[in-house]
């Protein structure tokens, strides 16, 4: 049960108190945790800060030229995480014994190893070290943002959920810097994160999301790695394969997930194989998902093509009348096709060259 560090109400649920901090506290009183929570509830119920309100920007501002060394800090001043991220290791466990939590090195990871956030890390340092219930809601988040910098030191290679964000972050500067492979990379590496802390037992996005930050829509994520992917394709083929890898663990972590991204993931690992050359398994890729989406036009077009269109060698007349039949059964599929006009003339145009065929063509290869 999250409880408001600014005065003594409790809530149910994470949205009631976004609420609560949004309508019933300053936003320039916030700490840099309930801060977040307030952007995400604005986030979330599409809201806009009125002309006359600059209390928001009045303290970006002020955050962006402040000059007073870390050193210089008075109890109940926020904190930022670049003001602990500067604080040598020695200095930051120092501060964190004045609230009383000693910790170590080993006892951090022995922590670290059995948890996935830093967060919550810090939250057990509060509960075992007894940390003072009057401690204010700046020095509760020098006690996260603690953790978060200590695990980066000491854990670098155990997942916390925390990281995912940074990592989006990074990726997302690194593309509007134009660096879309460093940025890709940064996606990917979170995308293992997201791996490595879902629970095995959960198999939806919508849950998965749960144990996620709630600043990232995992749907929204998935879909833009995979866009990335697919751009830098274009101009490298390596990373094909890299796409195919990608959208095969997206629908074997989340085989639960809504039907129209399975099926979109689905057609993404089958045109990935038709990339790198892998006709046979890329047209099993189809066959199976005309089975399982069988209202899905663009399985049965994609199948027809590899007959007709993707393959090098001439088509057989076999290959012929496999790929008709399969283009009649997109344009009479149930799911929408666009232009449709252009599969009903690749039709035509194989109808015209099998009716052309001397019979004696079509009995030798039957």
């Amino acid at each position: 049960m999250p409880d408001c560090p600014y005065c003594e109400r409790s809530f149910e649920e994470e949205p009631d108190i976004r609420k609560h901090l949004y309508e019933d506290h300053e936003y320039d009183e916030l700490s840099r945790i309930d801060t977040r929570r307030v952007d995400q509830y604005v986030g979330d119920h599409d809201l806009e800060e009125s002309d006359g309100d600059d209390t928001h920007g009045q303290q970006v501002a002020e955050d962006s030229i402040r000059t007073s060394s870390v050193s210089d800090r008075h109890s109940g001043e926020r904190w930022e995480l670049d003001d602990v991220q500067a604080l040598s290791t020695t200095e930051i466990t120092d501060r964190l014994a004045e609230y009383g939590i000693d910790t170590t090195e080993e006892s951090f990871r022995d922590r670290a190893a059995e948890i996935d956030s830093a967060m919550t890390l810090a939250d057990q340092w509060e509960d075992d070290h007894d940390v003072d219930v009057d401690l204010s809601g700046y020095d509760r988040d020098f006690i996260w943002m603690a953790a978060d910098v200590l695990w980066e030191r000491w854990a670098p290679d155990l997942p916390n959920r925390e990281r995912i964000y940074a990592l989006v972050q990074e990726g997302r500067e690194l593309r509007e810097e134009g660096n879309d492979a460093e940025a890709c990379q940064r996606w990917l590496e979170a995308w293992e994160i997201i791996v490595a802390v879902t629970p095995d037992d959960i198999t939806t996005i919508e849950t998965a999301e749960d144990h996620l930050p709630n600043v990232l829509s995992l749907e929204g994520f998935l879909r833009s790695v995979d866009s990335a992917l697919a751009t830098l394709a274009a101009a490298d083929p390596t990373y094909h394969e890299r796409r195919l890898e990608f959208c095969r663990e997206v629908c074997e972590q989340f085989p639960d997930a809504p039907d129209e991204l399975l099926l979109d993931f689905r057609h993404f690992v089958a045109d990935s194989l038709t990339e790198v050359g892998r006709t046979a398994d890329s047209r099993r890729e189809f066959e199976a998902l005309i089975r399982e989406y069988p209202e899905d036009p663009w399985a049965y077009k994609k199948l027809a093509d590899s007959y007709w269109l993707d393959d090098s060698d001439e088509p057989t007349v076999g290959e012929m009348e496999r790929a008709a039949d399969l283009y009649q059964q997109a344009l009479d599929a149930e799911g929408p096709l666009e232009r449709p006009s252009i599969v009903s003339d690749r039709l035509a145009e194989i109808e015209r060259q099998l009716a052309a065929l001397d019979p004696s063509e079509k009995g030798e290869e039957g």
